[in-house]
């Protein structure tokens, strides 16, 4: 079932009403007219029977008497009748025709039984009995030209208004427009709320009819930012009360690890370590996962961008399986200043080197790259990653087929910092000029 909006039936709505009273009003003025331009007809047919009954009476005499034959030359000029003038005819009591105007009508009328107006064929008729002279009278004029006065008035009347509709209708559009901008701003309001922007929408200026709504969806959000912010603290609690103890935990076994050298069982104590350090950073990863829904990324501090590269670098240059493999390019500039938290930025660079530690090959070097755009590129060795996997990476809890046993959060982590930030994050696979190899792209907003 097609989806309908408010605004789309307003303004049929108001269009379908609009054109339905424009019709009828365009009907009215035409009943209108056409009964004004009758009687403005008939008041003048009636006048011209007065002025045409003397000469008609004329025109009988003269065929009374002797000049029963007249010349063409010697007819009344006003009884040589052309289109839209009138013509008479003047009958005898009995009807038997006396006389007639050239050009008048040659049908057989019946014989006329009152004084009025009638319609015969293509002419309207005035009669009108002559009491003195014994005759009827009747002034015959062409319907036509009534009908094409009464049309050109209401054409007249009608095009102003048939161009008046498109004003109408713009009229109509805007106003239901400017209705429902209300709408349209607070179905805005709500898309820019999520899991990290949990806020209550701002009522002033919004009609009556929508208050109830706004307190509605404000009572909804504040309950569900405490429900987001109690589910948070715990997993961050949590989080900071495990990691201690697994950090303890993993230095006993490393010790008895050690005591136990050349013994089958220091193989079985060195998994143990291994897992305690695999769920320590996946401990780690849940804390900054906490700090990134908590809206870290949102902070706009001044920070630099070569400086924190260049630290988190030296950090993964004192791991002995990862310090050979790193190569850092920086632009010519000393600094490259960003609008980001130093913190922010850098769980943001160290992600995702950990995430071309994990996964890259170690046989292949991890190239970071800064550019003087505000971009960093992080480059590992591997094969290629899938167009269908490539789009999921970013999802929590989601990763790819390459070597490594991350978390799966660490991509999460950097794509949402990075979107509270105002940057972005792009994924290469192949990596750009290479044809094998992942490529994770950060783009950083610039510093004013």
């Amino acid at each position: 079932m097609a989806q309908w909006t408010i605004r789309s039936r307003l303004i049929g709505s108001l269009l379908g009403q609009v054109a339905v009273l424009w019709i009828a009003g365009v009907v009215i003025a035409g009943l209108v007219v056409h009964h004004e331009v009758n009687e403005v007809f008939d008041s003048a047919l009636r006048e011209t029977t007065a002025q045409i009954v003397p000469i008609a009476l004329h025109e009988y005499q003269l065929k009374k008497s002797a000049q029963t034959t007249l010349a063409p030359e010697q007819e009344l000029a006003s009884l040589n009748t052309r289109r839209g003038h009138v013509h008479f005819l003047l009958r005898d009591r009995g009807g038997v025709l006396l006389v007639a105007s050239q050009g008048a009508p040659s049908e057989q009328l019946p014989k006329p039984k009152a004084n009025g107006f009638r319609n015969v064929g293509a002419f309207r008729y005035y009669a009108r009995y002559l009491t003195k002279e014994n005759v009827w009278i009747e002034v015959a004029q062409e319907l036509h030209e009534r009908r094409e006065a009464a049309f050109g008035i209401w054409l007249a009347l009608a095009s102003p208004l048939l161009a008046l509709l498109p004003i109408a209708a713009l009229a109509v559009w805007k106003v239901v427009g400017r209705a429902t901008e209300p709408i349209l701003s607070v179905s805005s309001e709500l898309e820019a709320r999520g899991g990290d922007h949990l806020e209550p929408i701002d009522g002033a200026g919004l009609p009556g009819e929508l208050a109830p709504v706004i307190v509605s969806i404000n009572t909804l959000m504040a309950r569900l930012k405490e429900a987001l912010e109690a589910e948070r603290a715990f997993a961050a609690n949590a989080a900071h009360e495990l990691r201690n103890p697994i950090a303890s935990a993993r230095a006993q076994i490393q010790v008895l690890s050690g005591k136990l050298m050349g013994t089958p069982e220091q193989v079985r104590t060195e998994n143990i370590a291994s897992q305690l350090g695999q769920l320590g950073r996946r401990i780690e990863r849940l804390l900054q996962m906490s700090r990134a829904d908590a809206g870290l990324g949102r902070a706009r501090d001044r920070s630099d961008l070569v400086g924190i590269v260049t630290l988190v670098m030296d950090d993964y240059g004192r791991r002995p399986d990862v310090g050979p493999r790193l190569n850092l390019e920086v632009p010519n500039e000393e600094s490259c200043w960003v609008a980001m938290d130093q913190d922010a930025l850098a769980i943001v660079l160290r992600n995702a080197i950990e995430n071309a530690v994990s996964h890259g090959s170690p046989a292949e070097p991890i190239d970071v790259r800064v550019g003087s755009d505000h971009t960093v590129s992080v480059i590992n060795g591997c094969s290629v990653v899938p167009d269908d996997m490539l789009r999921a990476l970013k999802d929590r809890f989601r990763r790819g087929e390459a070597r490594g046993s991350g978390s799966g959060l660490g991509l999460a982590i950097v794509d949402t910092i990075m979107r509270q930030a105002g940057g972005a994050v792009m994924l290469h696979s192949p990596a750009r000029g290479r044809a094998d190899g992942f490529e994770v792209m950060l783009s950083f907003p610039g510093a004013v």
